[in-house]
């Protein structure tokens, strides 16, 4: 009877895993990063998943050093915002501003601006390269934790798989010999 019921628990774990597998949709997990094209008047920041699609209308805060709020603005389709300090004086401009871009989906990037330089400064500190350095597919920021190559992320998932029927068979090999003989 035992084994009967073993047999039913794989049929439904297999079920349970080949179930998502049949629908292919896309994958949102994939982290974010930014880019920067600096003019005279406005700097203009392009936002991207590492896969590089934009990060569309993704909500901006940009706030100063002592933590007013500066602006806020959403990414518009192609995961842009623009940034003017141009008709602003020199001594009302703020020394420093923190922005923070958050899509609603777990991903935000965070950088910081400083409007005397022409560098901008990840949350984390170091610095990124100059504008007039930059290309146009030059991302900044962090990769996801689960931006694996192909074959990584098929490895990954064998070994799951793999975990998962061992531990149903030692399940059922505890349960096997926990049974009194006859």
């Amino acid at each position: 009877m035992a084994r009967i019921a073993f047999y039913r628990l794989l049929v439904l774990m297999a079920l349970l895993i080949a179930g998502p597998l049949a629908a292919s949709t896309s994958a949102h997990a994939h982290g974010a990063g930014w880019q920067v094209e600096d003019s005279a008047q406005t700097k203009t920041y392009g936002f991207r998943y590492t896969d590089g699609s934009p990060m569309a209308f993704a909500e901006v805060v940009v706030t100063t050093k002592d933590g007013k709020v500066w602006q806020k603005a959403r990414t518009d389709r192609a995961g842009q915002f623009s940034l003017g300090l141009g008709s602003t004086s020199p001594q009302d401009a703020p020394s420093e501003l923190h922005l923070k871009v958050a899509d609603g989906m777990g991903h935000v990037v965070q950088l910081t601006y400083q409007p005397t330089d022409t560098t901008a400064v990840p949350a984390g500190g170091q610095k990124a390269a100059g504008a007039s350095a930059m290309t146009a597919t030059t991302i900044k920021g962090t990769p996801a934790l689960f931006d694996l190559p192909l074959w990584a992320s098929i490895l990954f998932g064998c070994s799951i798989l793999a975990n998962l029927f061992g531990g149903l068979l030692l399940w059922q090999r505890r349960q096997i010999a926990r049974k009194p003989s006859d």
